[in-house]
């Protein structure tokens, strides 16, 4: 079918507007006046009028986990949770609402605004149950606490002999806290029964629908893995094949040995193109979170000095893994958020593309946020490109002079600085770390302030981009990460038929009133996929 969306400002970037754009299942057809439109309508054209409002094309996160966000609407909430007693309080809610689990689980958590001031310890999840397992993560996803039952259950009874790459918290006996930082996490998996296609599906599916609600169109997301590759590929096959997925998915995938890298080569050679399921990047983890200390820094931490964080790969893994994709025409994206993990990634990028200095698979680095002037001159003479979470500053902002001192935080997070030096500069949440929402990113891109403060004065506050810049690292720039632009990002013709429709106008809005707008509808493969009652 096609359709016509009428009386509406749809922008074409820049201050150029059309009042009216046709489209059919697979591209934009025409785009024009109202009028100029009608003349082109047919019989059975269907016609929305849009009253108005705000029409963008269709609005792209560049990095989330629709699997691990599938999970935590399934799973305990604990984003918003101001105190351990108040975890206690949900998660035994929630046992007696599942009284069948076999091992609860939840995510959210933030000891940084905690009444009681201090993280958690094994001791407040046993209040919760000390008969089922109870695996709690913190928002970032770099540490989880879990109760004495699970301790029993995986057999740390005894003396804890510390893994590669990651850490287990022990107290002054040598006993696990129940803290599991970055890589031990792995250690917890056996907790949990094999997981089924029939479930990733349901969880991936949740998400999916919530990103067309917030008014995504694309999202590139971090779901495969080494361990997990055959089952969760199964999985967004079967959901294609059965048209549930309202928005388009680019796979990010974290495979760490060489076997399972080229596994996927293979399967992504031998599958057919396709514009709503797209095999993507690989995405390898070099380094923690800030907020967990588990970011690695070149300098001690200000507010730690015992840690510079947690390498989760060597230079070797790093150089081994991208070297294979590299070789293989595979485009990589490394999560590094420490300057010494910045660096690092730098380096082997620097390595494979020492034949081909503009970087043409488009190498990038996930987070970016600690750097110094040097790094940001890397980022530009290296041309890799920087996929970012402004969203990030609404918490890290309070943190981040703390944990690397004042001097280091005036040139972190440092977002407009790394565009303005011609790197592409693209927008995420990292969802579930943050919500999903692309129009509270984009608040935090323009202001630099918290979502809980509009009036302050913002951090940074230097660093903001312009509302036009910004929506452009959401649709022309996260187009070209994955190699689609010109199809996606922009509205003109022959382009893929994605919109966001806005139930406020961003362009007439004060920056601060951003954090308000939500989708009124959302359009993607040419249907519509969300609409406000």
């Amino acid at each position: 079918m096609r359709t016509i969306l009428r009386n509406a400002k749809i922008w074409l970037g820049g201050d150029q507007f059309a009042s009216a754009v046709l489209f059919d299942s697979s591209q934009i057809l025409a785009v024009g006046t109202d009028a100029q439109v009608e003349a082109q309508r047919q019989n059975g054209d269907q016609i929305i009028d849009v009253q108005g409002r705000l029409v963008l094309p269709g609005l792209c996160d560049t990095h989330l986990h629709c699997y691990n966000k599938g999970c935590t609407l399934q799973n305990i909430d604990l984003q918003d949770v101001s105190s351990i007693e108040e975890i206690v309080s949900r998660s035994r809610d929630y046992i007696q609402a599942h009284p069948d689990s076999s091992v609860i689980h939840g995510r959210g958590w933030n000891h940084d605004y905690f009444a009681e001031g201090r993280i958690l310890n094994r001791a407040d999840l046993d209040r919760i149950s000390t008969r089922v397992p109870v695996v709690l993560t913190r928002a970032c996803g770099h540490i989880a606490c879990v109760n004495t039952c699970a301790l029993q259950r995986l057999g740390f009874t005894g003396v804890i002999v510390q893994p590669e790459d990651g850490q287990i918290d022990v107290d002054e006996q040598g006993c696990p806290t129940g803290i599991f930082r970055e890589n031990a996490m792995l250690l917890l998996k056996p907790l949990d029964p094999p997981l089924t296609v029939t479930q990733i599906k349901e969880r991936l599916a949740l998400a999916l629908d919530a990103a067309a609600r917030a008014g995504l169109t694309t999202v590139h997301s971090n779901d495969v893995t080494s361990e997990n590759l055959d089952l969760m590929l199964e999985a967004y096959r079967q959901l294609r094949a059965e048209d549930r997925m309202p928005v388009r998915v680019v796979l990010q995938c974290t495979l760490t040995d060489p076997e399972s890298l080229m596994r996927y080569l293979e399967i992504k050679e031998q599958t057919p193109s396709d514009e709503v399921l797209v095999f993507g990047p690989l995405k390898l983890l070099t380094d923690g979170s800030l907020g967990a200390r588990t970011a690695w820094m070149r300098q001690p931490y200000a507010d730690d000095p015992s840690t510079r964080g947690i390498a989760t790969m060597t230079r070797a893994q790093l150089d081994e893994l991208v070297s294979l994709a590299h070789a293989h025409g595979l485009q990589c994206v490394c999560h590094a958020i420490g300057d010494a993990a910045i660096e690092m990634v730098l380096d082997t990028f620097e390595n494979v593309n020492r034949t081909s200095p503009d970087n043409p698979l488009r190498h990038g680095i996930v987070h970016c946020q600690i750097t110094d002037s040097a790094l940001i001159d890397r980022f530009a003479s290296t041309h890799t490109a920087a996929l970012v979470q402004p969203i990030f500053l609404h918490y890290d902002q309070h943190i981040v002079a703390q944990r690397v001192g004042t001097e280091l935080a005036q040139t972190s997070y440092a977002f407009r600085s790394l565009a303005e030096r011609g790197v592409a500069v693209s927008f995420g949440t990292d969802c579930p770390v943050e919500d999903l929402n692309p129009f509270a990113n984009l608040y935090c891109a323009v202001t630099r302030k918290d979502l809980h403060h509009p009036e302050a004065s913002g951090y940074r506050p230097e660093e903001a981009f312009s509302l036009e810049a910004a929506l452009r690292c959401m649709t022309e720039t996260a187009a070209w990460q994955s190699f689609e632009e010109g199809r996606k990002g922009v509205i003109q013709v022959g382009a893929l038929p994605d919109f966001t429709i806005c139930d406020q106008d961003v362009f007439t809005l004060a920056p601060q009133k951003l954090k308000d707008v939500r989708s009124w509808m959302t359009i993607c493969q040419g249907k519509v996929r969300w609409q406000a009652e």
